[in-house]
């Protein structure tokens, strides 16, 4: 569904992707993983259109990525969350859920966002709030919410945009045990839907437990791609993560 080949991108004098590739399979659940500083964040910024690269070729579907903005990505099924979290705080859940479905109409985008309105996709959106376990909130305003629920309202709004793709910057960052679970049962739900997932992610239990193929990274470049169970096996991996979660 995705692919990426040679994809380069530097800060002044820092490389912080070297020369990457990677394939995405349809209807996967990719994770994407690395020691801090690995890159990982800026790969997918630049998967997602938050930035183009300084060298390389990006594909979807077979349709050339480069040189296309992210909002122009979300029209053609791809979303993504953001490792810090981005809500309209102030506004109730439902109506940040609603601000997701301005891209299926031609409708101001300022109208999904006028308290008390209604319309065709307000039932969709209460369906969404349930599915990420927040539909007894459904107006309350985001700013409210503990910090994992903002999470779970934060993936709520990205699936109104109906995606076929969903990148995730970090979503158990900050989550408890059972957050954890309750995502890890969400993405497992996700990808029986039929939604290709691409995670990245420090959580290895989250990781290990919920993907099919893992990408490793390090030092900006790629180290290793394998199946969960290769990947902790992998000497390479192991020493770059040592001291962490994959130590003995």
């Amino acid at each position: 569904m995705l692919q990426a080949t040679g994809l380069s991108k530097s800060f002044g004098g820092v490389r912080a992707v070297r020369n990457v590739s990677l394939a995405v399979p349809e209807k996967s659940i990719f994770a994407l993983i690395g020691p801090n500083g690995a890159g990982k964040s800026t790969l997918l910024n630049l998967l997602s259109g938050i930035y183009q690269p300084d060298a390389g070729d990006l594909a979807y579907d077979g349709r050339d990525l480069i040189g296309m903005p992210a909002y122009q990505r979300v029209r053609l099924g791809i979303a993504r969350t953001f490792q810090k979290i981005r809500l309209f705080k102030q506004l109730t859940l439902i109506e940040n859920v609603r601000a997701g479905f301005h891209i299926h109409e031609d409708t101001a985008f300022w109208r999904y966002l006028v308290r008390g309105s209604t319309g065709r996709f307000d039932a969709e959106a209460r369906e969404l709030l349930e599915f990420v376990g927040l539909g007894a909130r459904a107006h309350e305003r985001a700013g409210a919410l503990p910090y994992g629920q903002q999470r779970m309202l934060e993936i709520a709004r990205a699936l109104a945009t109906r995606p076929r793709l969903f990148m995730l910057d970090e979503p158990a960052a900050g989550l408890n045990a059972a957050e954890v679970e309750f995502l890890l049962e969400r993405l497992a739900d996700m990808a029986r839907r039929g939604v290709t997932l691409l995670v990245v992610e420090h959580n290895m239990d989250l990781v290990m437990n919920v993907a099919q193929r893992v990408f490793v990274m390090d030092h900006g470049e790629a180290l290793f791609e394998g199946t969960p169970r290769e990947v902790q096996a992998h000497p390479a991996v192991v020493s770059a993560y040592l001291g962490g979660e994959f130590a003995a």
